[in-house]
């Protein structure tokens, strides 16, 4: 029960920040519509702010014991989508804990690095971004990096960028990386090399270089929980989810927030919704369209096999469950403006209790359009509590 009571709660606070992520993305497409459009009454939002609309009929599934919902629209993205993100990003931690898994029980060793940058506290997350993507380009497709690897026998590395935002600093994009070694490395020779490799393609680039104390850190990743001392050094069992899983991260520094954070009510108090929803239509539109995580060549063949799924496919490629339900169009409109009532009747079918279930969503077909997005409305209020 205590489970199941856990589950329903993550439901909860998920689809309350994908409302409200698309409750701004949509008033943001609005007041950029053209006059034409907005004439019209047509704009089209961002993909993220469509996640979860039906297509037709929707049907409630079970698979593995879990309720989800198919015939929906789904956004794909692995950066701007409460939803879909953990989807994806949980895969490719799976298929990274793989490599890291197979690599460390033939003997070898893996390196955590952490590459930041200098940044002004207004400088857009979109110019960040594409420093970091560059500068980190530029640093692996150098000759200096090849005899670096080659000395270290480093043979293989993932590569994730990840996003945080604080009052104080403004936005803040650093690469985490992966190294794949064949044995422990001399981390203070590759500490020393990357710090000056990375400072000057950084330089290069038009950015100033980084302090040798917070610019670079590199940590030997041991094989076992009791070598795991620092942050930065993860035991195996959760060095894929350290690279990928930025959307179940909350920000280190007392007033440092992840993105999702911004969708949070406690967050929106504190900066004012108008500062809150810019931050996030920024981190939408900067985010779209870019790679989550990169992985070298051959890392993939070598160490999991086969080719790697797109952001698309990892969606699509549910397993088909067993069917129990069908829900109205416009009854899952309205179930999906209340989280709370959603997550209830996903837990409702889960233990089995469908003749519940249908009874809420009988409920729900009758009531009137739902009021309110935070699952306060008449209809959560009648409907069959535990």
């Amino acid at each position: 029960m205590q489970r199941l009571e856990e589950r329903r709660n993550l439901r909860i606070d998920m689809w309350r920040r994908r409302n409200r992520s698309a409750s701004w993305l949509i008033d943001h497409a609005i007041e950029h519509a053209t006059r034409t459009d907005r004439l019209r009454g047509f704009a089209l939002p961002m993909r993220p702010a469509r996640c979860g609309w039906p297509l037709g009929r929707v049907d409630m599934t079970l698979i593995d014991g879990r309720a989800y919902a198919t015939g929906l629209e789904h956004c794909a993205s692995p950066w701007a989508c409460p939803v879909c993100t953990p989807v994806i990003r949980a895969r490719r931690a799976r298929d990274l804990q793989r490599a890291a898994d197979r690599w460390t029980g033939e003997g070898h060793a893996l390196v955590f690095v952490t590459l930041t940058r200098p940044h002004t506290k207004s400088e857009p997350l979109a110019d960040g971004l594409d420093l970091v993507a560059r500068a980190w380009s530029d640093m692996t497709g150098s000759q200096r990096w090849r005899k670096l690897r080659n000395d270290l026998g480093i043979r293989h590395h993932a590569r994730s960028v990840e996003i945080t935002w604080s009052p104080g600093h403004g936005w803040h994009a650093h690469v985490h990386a992966l190294l794949f070694a064949d044995a422990p490395v001399d981390r203070k020779r590759l500490q020393d090399e990357l710090c000056d490799m990375w400072g000057r393609a950084l330089e290069h680039l038009g950015s100033r270089r980084p302090s040798k104390r917070h610019g670079v850190l590199c940590e030997n990743v041991e094989t076992t929980p009791e070598g795991a001392a620092s942050y930065l050094s993860k035991p195996p069992d959760r060095i894929g989810s350290e690279i990928t899983r930025m959307d179940r991260k909350q920000g280190r520094g007392h007033d440092s927030l992840t993105p999702f954070q911004l969708l949070d009510p406690p967050v929106i108090r504190r900066l004012g919704e108008w500062r809150a929803r810019s931050l996030w239509i920024e981190y939408v539109e900067s985010t779209q369209r870019r790679r989550s995580i990169t992985w070298s060549r051959h890392l993939r063949s070598s160490l999991v096999g086969g080719r790697e799924a797109s952001d698309r496919q990892i969606i699509d490629d549910t397993i088909p469950g067993m069917r129990l339900y069908p829900i109205a169009p416009r009854t899952w409109r309205r179930l999906r403006r209340s989280p709370t009532l959603l997550a209830h009747l996903c837990s409702r079918t889960e233990t089995g209790e469908v003749p519940i279930a249908l009874d809420i969503i009988r409920l729900i077909a009758h009531e009137r359009d739902g009021k309110t997005d935070d699952g306060n409305d008449e209809a959560e209020r009648r409907c069959p509590r535990p």
